[in-house]
């Protein structure tokens, strides 16, 4: 006899056996589906964000219609636009692709190893749950948007429609576990189900769970019930057991695009800053005080703004600072960099000269 068949019927008995007896509900689970095909089909997805209204304008230009390259497997599209996400330390990913229709709040879905790359903390939701949510700037062809919340990992989920759901005896919001087959095969847990109409079943996943998994688009999993599998909470080894990390100086590379240095400059200033000062103008750092622009990094010359948005400067709290990056660092390599409160030295900036064994020395007193 087949044992995985032999221990799938003994669990189903023992299940069955502590339904009778009222120890467990059974209206509610899979296991009464034992026999029927819960073979479904996954959905890897990428990093993409979705827009608000008002973001459109500003980051495509005042009434602006998403063009449409395709539409989904479930209700929606993905548009022939793209945007750039700028994080934390500098580092930009470029083309992200838009999705539509247009959202009531814009939201970023992004893979932990996206996160990483962008120095982004984002916590794993449901789609639309955006409050205290990571941060970033998007950045598009007319104009910058800081985006004070939005950024997510979206959690695993199964769009299903409603005869399936029916079929299957699985409600809107229900955790389920998924197999995975295969030399990478695993069963994914804590897969929460969306029951709508207009949906067609359809696992989703990140890339980062998608290749964990050897998942791609068309990919067929399978629906299991792993109740008997206790639940774990996250937990942490003992400090003297924790695997030291692989020191890793690889990275992506500081922003070059003249468009997305151009509206960085432009978002903190409030006017446009030309291709001719973009180089000029990353020499400094504006911080702003006054306005909820200055929540970006930006790096600007005071100099450069227009002389109509004098009352801005005038207005904010500005503090000139030393911008070093990677392109500086042959200034300094027999001198040696130190860093003060008036001197900012990039991360990417930072691992390069310990590579080239350039001295840093930091000097906050």
């Amino acid at each position: 006899m087949d044992t995985e068949q032999l221990i799938r019927d003994v669990v189903k008995n023992v299940l069955l056996k502590l339904s009778q007896e009222g120890l467990i509900d059974s209206s509610s689970s899979i296991k009464q589906n034992q026999g029927k095909d819960r073979k479904i089909v996954t959905g890897v997805s990428v990093r993409h964000i979705h827009l608000c209204r008002e973001h459109i304008d500003i980051l495509f230009g005042k009434g602006y219609i998403l063009n449409i390259l395709r539409e989904l497997y479930n209700p929606g599209y993905a548009c022939k636009e793209t945007l750039t996400i700028v994080g934390p330390k500098l580092t930009a990913i470029q083309n992200v692709r838009v999705l539509g229709p247009p959202r009531s709040k814009t939201q970023v879905e992004l893979a932990k190893t996206d996160c990483i790359i962008l120095g982004i903390d984002a916590p794993v939701r449901e789609s639309g749950n955006v409050a205290g949510s990571g941060s970033c700037v998007l950045v598009g062809p007319k104009g910058a948007v800081y985006l004070e919340e939005g950024v997510i990992r979206a959690n695993r989920h199964l769009h299903m429609s409603t005869a399936d759901a029916e079929f299957y005896g699985i409600k809107d919001n229900q955790l389920v576990d998924i197999r995975v087959p295969g030399p990478k095969g695993l069963t994914f847990n804590n897969v929460q189900v969306r029951v709508a109409p207009d949906f067609k079943t359809e696992f989703h996943v990140d890339t980062d769970d998608g290749n964990a998994a050897d998942l791609v688009n068309g990919s067929i999993v399978e629906i299991v019930d792993a109740s008997c599998i206790t639940a774990l909470e996250p937990q942490m080894a003992d400090s003297d057991k924790i695997p030291p990390t692989i020191p890793d100086a690889s990275f992506v590379g500081e922003i070059q695009d003249p468009n997305v240095l151009k509206n960085i400059c432009s978002i903190a200033a409030g006017v446009p800053v030309s291709t001719e000062n973009i180089k000029q103008a990353v020499s400094q750092v504006i911080t702003t005080t006054t306005t909820e622009k200055s929540k970006v990094l930006n790096k600007v010359d005071s100099n450069n703004l227009a002389s109509n948005d004098s009352n801005l400067v005038q207005n904010s709290s500005l503090t000139k600072k030393i911008l070093i990056t990677v392109s500086d660092l042959d200034k300094y390599a027999q001198t040696g960099i130190t860093v003060t409160k008036d001197v900012i030295l990039s991360p990417l900036a930072k691992d390069e000269a310990i590579k080239r064994g350039i001295k840093v020395i930091y000097e906050f007193n």
